[in-house]
Parts: structure tokens; sequence; C-alpha cells
């Protein structure tokens, strides 16, 4: 699988309507990882990605910070999300469209994560499973035990 082909298979199975939200939507899940591994698992992943996209595992801090978990971890995919609409005051002024986007962010987090696993050695994907924040660790691996950094954990 070539550089292009990571994108256009992030693309196809998310059902993304062009590449350039295809590589929106990777670049954010790339940037969200700068921020929760460590530097030996962001260097594991630059060698598994178009060299364009390297710069969004180099943005985070110097060491991963503990205060991420799996809702900031979404956030920065979601920027990548249309899901903004008019309130609707039929249901108190809520955004309709916002309400229903945290589904679909979550499962094109996952699809981004998936194709990048295809990419690596599993010494390397057990590495970064391990430094996930609970909920994205849950989604890639539904049903396993909470053996993952919990960020999530009930504010320490």
């Amino acid at each position: 699988m070539n550089d292009e082909d990571l994108v256009q298979a992030i693309q196809n199975r998310a059902g993304l309507r062009s590449a350039d939200e295809a590589r929106r939507l990777f670049e954010g899940v790339l940037q969200a990882l700068a921020y929760v591994l460590p530097a030996e698992q962001c260097d594991a992943i630059c060698a598994c990605v178009p060299e364009d996209a390297a710069w969004c595992l180099r943005c985070g801090p110097a060491t991963p910070d503990p205060l991420i978990d799996s809702d900031v971890f979404v956030g920065w995919a979601m920027a990548s999300v249309d899901a903004t609409g008019a309130p609707d005051e039929t249901l108190g002024g809520a955004d309709p469209l916002a309400a229903l986007a945290a589904a679909e962010v979550q499962a094109r987090v996952r699809v981004v994560l998936e194709a990048l696993w295809e990419r690596l050695e599993p010494p390397s994907r057990a590495g970064i499973e391990g430094c996930l924040p609970g909920g994205i660790a849950e989604m890639m691996n539904p049903g396993s035990s909470a053996t993952r950094r919990e960020h999530d954990e009930g504010d320490r």
C-alpha cells in the first residue's frame, strides 16, 4: 500500500466524499496521537505514513499529555467534520447535527487507526494501543480489559 492508497483507503472505508476530507481526518488523528504517544511510538507511525503528514506527529509535547482523554482525542478528528446546523427549537435549541456527529467521528477515528494498524508491526501496534486513552483503546479492542492508560478513569 503506497501513501496515496492510505488516504484512499480511509476515504473509502469512512464513506467520505473527497480525498481532501480523508486527508483532514487522517491529519487530525495523527495530531491527537502526537499528544498521547511517546516519541518512539510516533517514530514508528512516521515510518509508515506519507512524508507530508509526518509533521502531524511532531506537533505534540515532548512527553505525552496525561490529561488527554478520549473526548479530547476525538476532538482533533471532530474538527475535520462539518457538524453544525441550525438550532432546532423542538429539541430545546440543541444542534441536531452535532448530537449525531460524535458517533460518526468515533467511527472515523477507528477507520484511521485500523488503516494505520495494517501498516504497523504487531509490537508497534501493541505499544501504541497501550498509550491510547481508555475509550480509544477499547474502541480498537472491544471487550478488552482496561489495561490501558486510563485517562477516563474518574478524575484521579
